[in-house]
Protein backbone atom coordinates (compact mmCIF):
# COMPACT_ATOMS: atom_id res chain seq x y z
CA UNK A 1 0.00 0.00 0.00
CA UNK A 2 1.23 3.47 -0.89
CA UNK A 3 -0.65 6.42 0.58
CA UNK A 4 -0.21 10.11 1.14
CA UNK A 5 -1.99 13.44 0.89
CA UNK A 6 -2.97 15.04 -2.40
CA UNK A 7 0.03 16.43 -4.35
CA UNK A 8 2.59 14.55 -2.21
CA UNK A 9 3.96 12.67 -5.24
CA UNK A 10 2.55 9.23 -4.47
CA UNK A 11 1.45 8.59 -8.06
CA UNK A 12 4.95 9.15 -9.45
CA UNK A 13 6.45 6.98 -6.71
CA UNK A 14 3.92 4.23 -7.37
CA UNK A 15 4.73 4.22 -11.08
CA UNK A 16 8.45 3.90 -10.41
CA UNK A 17 8.01 1.11 -7.88
CA UNK A 18 5.60 -0.75 -10.16
CA UNK A 19 8.05 -0.49 -13.06
CA UNK A 20 10.75 -2.16 -10.97
CA UNK A 21 8.71 -5.05 -9.58
CA UNK A 22 6.30 -5.97 -12.39
CA UNK A 23 3.58 -4.24 -10.44
CA UNK A 24 0.06 -3.13 -11.27
CA UNK A 25 -1.71 -0.26 -9.55
CA UNK A 26 -5.04 -0.43 -7.73
CA UNK A 27 -6.27 3.17 -7.51
CA UNK A 28 -8.13 3.79 -4.26
CA UNK A 29 -9.80 7.09 -5.00
CA UNK A 30 -13.48 7.92 -4.63
CA UNK A 31 -13.45 10.31 -7.61
CA UNK A 32 -11.46 8.60 -10.35
CA UNK A 33 -14.03 5.80 -10.61
CA UNK A 34 -16.19 8.18 -12.68
CA UNK A 35 -15.74 8.51 -16.42
CA UNK A 36 -15.41 12.10 -17.58
CA UNK A 37 -13.92 13.38 -14.32
CA UNK A 38 -10.33 13.48 -15.50
CA UNK A 39 -8.57 16.82 -15.08
CA UNK A 40 -10.16 17.77 -11.78
CA UNK A 41 -9.34 14.38 -10.24
CA UNK A 42 -5.74 14.33 -11.52
CA UNK A 43 -6.53 10.96 -13.07
CA UNK A 44 -3.49 9.09 -14.47
CA UNK A 45 -2.80 10.08 -18.05
CA UNK A 46 -3.28 7.67 -20.98
CA UNK A 47 0.52 7.50 -21.29
CA UNK A 48 0.90 6.47 -17.64
CA UNK A 49 -1.83 3.87 -18.02
CA UNK A 50 -0.08 2.39 -21.05
CA UNK A 51 3.20 2.24 -19.13
CA UNK A 52 1.78 0.48 -16.07
CA UNK A 53 -1.64 -1.23 -15.75
CA UNK A 54 -4.05 0.79 -13.59
CA UNK A 55 -7.21 -0.69 -12.09
CA UNK A 56 -10.40 0.77 -10.57
CA UNK A 57 -10.50 3.79 -12.88
CA UNK A 58 -13.50 4.81 -15.04
CA UNK A 59 -15.79 2.18 -13.54
CA UNK A 60 -19.08 4.07 -14.01
CA UNK A 61 -20.52 7.05 -15.82
CA UNK A 62 -20.58 10.37 -13.99
CA UNK A 63 -23.94 10.71 -12.28
CA UNK A 64 -24.40 7.00 -11.58
CA UNK A 65 -24.83 5.62 -8.07
CA UNK A 66 -21.59 4.01 -6.86
CA UNK A 67 -21.05 3.15 -3.21
CA UNK A 68 -18.06 2.05 -1.18
CA UNK A 69 -19.57 -1.45 -1.13
CA UNK A 70 -19.54 -1.46 -4.93
CA UNK A 71 -15.95 -0.27 -4.94
CA UNK A 72 -14.77 -2.99 -2.57
CA UNK A 73 -16.27 -5.69 -4.81
CA UNK A 74 -14.45 -4.28 -7.82
CA UNK A 75 -11.21 -4.04 -5.83
CA UNK A 76 -11.40 -7.70 -4.79
CA UNK A 77 -11.92 -8.76 -8.40
CA UNK A 78 -9.02 -6.61 -9.61
CA UNK A 79 -6.72 -7.95 -6.90
CA UNK A 80 -7.55 -11.54 -7.82
CA UNK A 81 -6.92 -10.78 -11.51
CA UNK A 82 -3.47 -9.33 -10.81
CA UNK A 83 -2.50 -12.29 -8.68
CA UNK A 84 -3.65 -14.79 -11.30
CA UNK A 85 -1.13 -13.25 -13.68
CA UNK A 86 1.64 -13.40 -11.08
CA UNK A 87 2.15 -9.65 -10.83
CA UNK A 88 2.60 -7.46 -7.77
CA UNK A 89 -0.50 -5.53 -6.65
CA UNK A 90 0.18 -2.02 -5.35
CA UNK A 91 -2.66 -0.17 -3.62
CA UNK A 92 -2.38 3.57 -4.16
CA UNK A 93 -4.60 6.32 -2.90
CA UNK A 94 -5.50 9.37 -0.93
CA UNK A 95 -9.00 8.17 0.00
CA UNK A 96 -8.01 6.63 3.31
CA UNK A 97 -11.51 5.35 4.04
CA UNK A 98 -11.40 3.18 0.93
CA UNK A 99 -7.93 1.85 1.75
CA UNK A 100 -8.83 1.14 5.36
CA UNK A 101 -12.13 -0.51 4.46
CA UNK A 102 -10.37 -2.82 2.01
CA UNK A 103 -7.42 -3.73 4.22
CA UNK A 104 -9.51 -4.26 7.35
CA UNK A 105 -12.21 -6.19 5.53
CA UNK A 106 -15.17 -3.98 6.40
CA UNK A 107 -18.49 -5.71 5.77
CA UNK A 108 -20.57 -2.98 4.20
CA UNK A 109 -24.27 -2.68 3.69
CA UNK A 110 -25.75 -2.88 0.23
CA UNK A 111 -28.94 -1.10 1.26
CA UNK A 112 -30.45 0.31 -1.92
CA UNK A 113 -30.64 4.09 -2.34
CA UNK A 114 -33.93 5.68 -1.33
CA UNK A 115 -34.65 8.47 -3.86
CA UNK A 116 -37.56 9.91 -1.86
CA UNK A 117 -35.51 10.13 1.33
CA UNK A 118 -32.58 11.68 -0.54
CA UNK A 119 -34.84 14.27 -2.11
CA UNK A 120 -36.19 15.18 1.34
CA UNK A 121 -32.73 15.21 2.94
CA UNK A 122 -31.38 17.53 0.26
CA UNK A 123 -33.57 20.31 1.62
CA UNK A 124 -32.64 19.77 5.28
CA UNK A 125 -29.87 21.61 7.15
CA UNK A 126 -26.77 19.45 7.46
CA UNK A 127 -26.69 20.12 11.20
CA UNK A 128 -30.12 18.54 11.72
CA UNK A 129 -29.14 15.50 9.62
CA UNK A 130 -25.99 15.03 11.69
CA UNK A 131 -27.99 15.32 14.92
CA UNK A 132 -30.40 12.65 13.72
CA UNK A 133 -27.58 10.33 12.67
CA UNK A 134 -25.81 10.63 16.02
CA UNK A 135 -29.13 10.00 17.80
CA UNK A 136 -29.78 6.83 15.81
CA UNK A 137 -26.21 5.57 15.73
CA UNK A 138 -23.76 7.33 18.11
CA UNK A 139 -20.76 5.34 16.83
CA UNK A 140 -21.35 6.58 13.29
CA UNK A 141 -19.76 9.93 14.12
CA UNK A 142 -16.43 8.10 14.43
CA UNK A 143 -16.78 6.67 10.92
CA UNK A 144 -18.55 9.31 8.83
CA UNK A 145 -17.23 12.63 7.54
CA UNK A 146 -19.89 14.77 9.22
CA UNK A 147 -19.01 17.74 7.00
CA UNK A 148 -19.93 15.77 3.89
CA UNK A 149 -23.71 15.81 3.28
CA UNK A 150 -23.56 12.83 0.93
CA UNK A 151 -21.83 10.65 3.53
CA UNK A 152 -24.24 11.71 6.26
CA UNK A 153 -27.30 11.02 4.11
CA UNK A 154 -25.97 7.59 3.13
CA UNK A 155 -25.39 6.67 6.77
CA UNK A 156 -28.92 7.78 7.64
CA UNK A 157 -30.23 5.80 4.70
CA UNK A 158 -28.68 2.64 6.12
CA UNK A 159 -29.98 3.38 9.62
CA UNK A 160 -33.51 3.82 8.26
CA UNK A 161 -33.34 0.29 6.85
CA UNK A 162 -33.35 -1.06 10.40
CA UNK A 163 -29.60 -1.65 10.84
CA UNK A 164 -26.96 0.54 12.42
CA UNK A 165 -24.54 2.05 9.95
CA UNK A 166 -21.64 1.38 12.35
CA UNK A 167 -22.48 -2.33 12.51
CA UNK A 168 -21.30 -2.70 8.94
CA UNK A 169 -17.84 -1.48 9.89
CA UNK A 170 -16.96 -4.56 11.88
CA UNK A 171 -13.49 -5.38 10.63
CA UNK A 172 -12.32 -8.74 9.35
CA UNK A 173 -8.66 -7.90 8.59
CA UNK A 174 -7.06 -9.51 5.57
CA UNK A 175 -4.89 -12.52 6.36
CA UNK A 176 -2.07 -11.68 3.94
CA UNK A 177 0.68 -9.25 5.03
CA UNK A 178 0.59 -5.73 3.61
CA UNK A 179 3.56 -3.39 3.43
CA UNK A 180 2.35 0.16 4.15
CA UNK A 181 4.34 3.05 2.72
CA UNK A 182 3.27 6.60 3.53
CA UNK A 183 4.45 10.02 2.36
CA UNK A 184 4.54 13.12 4.52
CA UNK A 185 5.78 16.63 3.87
CA UNK A 186 5.95 20.14 5.29
CA UNK A 187 2.71 22.15 4.93
CA UNK A 188 4.34 24.98 2.96
CA UNK A 189 5.80 22.50 0.45
CA UNK A 190 2.44 20.82 -0.02
CA UNK A 191 0.63 24.14 -0.36
CA UNK A 192 3.01 25.24 -3.11
CA UNK A 193 2.54 21.93 -4.93
CA UNK A 194 -1.24 22.20 -4.65
CA UNK A 195 -1.23 25.77 -5.98
CA UNK A 196 0.89 24.74 -8.95
CA UNK A 197 -1.30 21.73 -9.67
CA UNK A 198 -4.48 23.80 -9.58
CA UNK A 199 -3.05 26.34 -11.99
CA UNK A 200 -2.04 23.52 -14.35
CA UNK A 201 -5.52 22.03 -14.18
CA UNK A 202 -7.06 25.20 -15.59
CA UNK A 203 -4.35 25.52 -18.21
CA UNK A 204 -5.21 21.97 -19.29
CA UNK A 205 -8.94 22.62 -19.60
CA UNK A 206 -10.57 22.04 -16.22
CA UNK A 207 -13.10 24.82 -16.84
CA UNK A 208 -14.10 23.17 -20.13
CA UNK A 209 -14.35 19.76 -18.47
CA UNK A 210 -16.84 21.10 -15.93
CA UNK A 211 -18.80 22.88 -18.65
CA UNK A 212 -19.16 19.61 -20.59
CA UNK A 213 -20.42 17.81 -17.50
CA UNK A 214 -22.94 20.57 -16.82
CA UNK A 215 -24.14 20.43 -20.43
CA UNK A 216 -24.91 16.75 -19.81
CA UNK A 217 -27.22 17.77 -16.97
CA UNK A 218 -24.81 16.86 -14.18
CA UNK A 219 -24.52 20.26 -12.49
CA UNK A 220 -26.73 19.28 -9.56
CA UNK A 221 -24.89 15.97 -9.18
CA UNK A 222 -21.50 17.69 -9.11
CA UNK A 223 -22.68 20.04 -6.38
CA UNK A 224 -24.17 17.22 -4.30
CA UNK A 225 -21.11 14.96 -4.54
CA UNK A 226 -18.82 17.71 -3.25
CA UNK A 227 -15.76 16.39 -5.06
CA UNK A 228 -12.95 18.86 -4.50
CA UNK A 229 -12.76 21.34 -7.35
CA UNK A 230 -15.97 20.61 -9.21
CA UNK A 231 -18.42 22.53 -6.98
CA UNK A 232 -16.00 25.44 -6.85
CA UNK A 233 -15.89 25.63 -10.64
CA UNK A 234 -19.66 25.18 -11.05
CA UNK A 235 -20.30 28.04 -8.65
CA UNK A 236 -17.46 30.07 -10.12
CA UNK A 237 -18.86 29.80 -13.63
CA UNK A 238 -22.09 31.38 -12.41
CA UNK A 239 -20.07 34.23 -10.91
CA UNK A 240 -17.96 34.63 -14.08
CA UNK A 241 -14.73 34.18 -12.13
CA UNK A 242 -11.39 34.07 -13.94
CA UNK A 243 -9.24 30.94 -14.13
CA UNK A 244 -6.81 32.39 -11.58
CA UNK A 245 -9.65 33.09 -9.14
CA UNK A 246 -11.06 29.61 -9.63
CA UNK A 247 -7.62 28.04 -9.18
CA UNK A 248 -7.24 29.87 -5.87
CA UNK A 249 -10.62 28.62 -4.65
CA UNK A 250 -9.84 25.05 -5.65
CA UNK A 251 -6.43 25.28 -4.01
CA UNK A 252 -7.99 26.41 -0.73
CA UNK A 253 -10.52 23.56 -0.78
CA UNK A 254 -7.77 21.08 -1.64
CA UNK A 255 -5.72 22.22 1.33
CA UNK A 256 -8.68 21.65 3.65
CA UNK A 257 -8.90 18.11 2.27
CA UNK A 258 -5.18 17.60 2.77
CA UNK A 259 -5.45 18.53 6.44
CA UNK A 260 -8.08 15.79 6.84
CA UNK A 261 -5.88 13.34 4.94
CA UNK A 262 -2.95 14.10 7.21
CA UNK A 263 -5.12 13.43 10.26
CA UNK A 264 -6.33 10.13 8.83
CA UNK A 265 -2.77 9.18 7.95
CA UNK A 266 -1.50 9.73 11.46
CA UNK A 267 -4.16 7.38 12.80
CA UNK A 268 -3.21 4.53 10.47
CA UNK A 269 -1.09 1.87 12.19
CA UNK A 270 1.95 0.09 10.79
CA UNK A 271 2.91 2.74 8.22
CA UNK A 272 6.54 3.28 7.19
CA UNK A 273 6.73 7.05 6.67
CA UNK A 274 8.99 8.79 4.16
CA UNK A 275 9.79 12.42 3.45
CA UNK A 276 8.05 13.26 0.16
CA UNK A 277 10.54 16.08 -0.42
CA UNK A 278 13.64 13.87 -0.35
CA UNK A 279 15.49 14.05 -3.70
CA UNK A 280 16.24 10.30 -3.59
CA UNK A 281 12.76 9.25 -2.46
CA UNK A 282 12.31 6.48 -5.03
CA UNK A 283 15.69 4.89 -4.23
CA UNK A 284 15.11 5.11 -0.48
CA UNK A 285 11.71 3.43 -0.69
CA UNK A 286 12.90 0.80 -3.15
CA UNK A 287 15.89 -0.09 -0.98
CA UNK A 288 13.70 -0.42 2.08
CA UNK A 289 11.23 -2.63 0.23
CA UNK A 290 14.03 -5.13 -0.35
CA UNK A 291 14.39 -5.48 3.43
CA UNK A 292 12.26 -8.25 4.99
CA UNK A 293 9.59 -7.14 7.42
CA UNK A 294 7.06 -8.90 9.64
CA UNK A 295 4.31 -6.38 8.70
Amino acid sequence: MLAGPTASGKSRLALEIARRCQGELLCFDSTTVYRGLDIGTAKPTPQERRLIPHHLLDLVEAGEEFTLAHFLKQAEAALADIRRRGNQPILVGGTYLYLRAFLQGFQLSEVAPDPEFREWAEHQPLESLVTELVRLDPRAQELVDLANPRRVVRALEVCRSGKLFSDHYQAQPRSEPVRKIGLQARPDWLKARIAGRCQSMFMNGFREEVKRLCEKGLQRWLLSMRFIGYPEVVEGLELALSDSELAERVSESTWRLVKKQRTWGRSEVGVEWYDAEHPALVERVWEQLQTPTDK
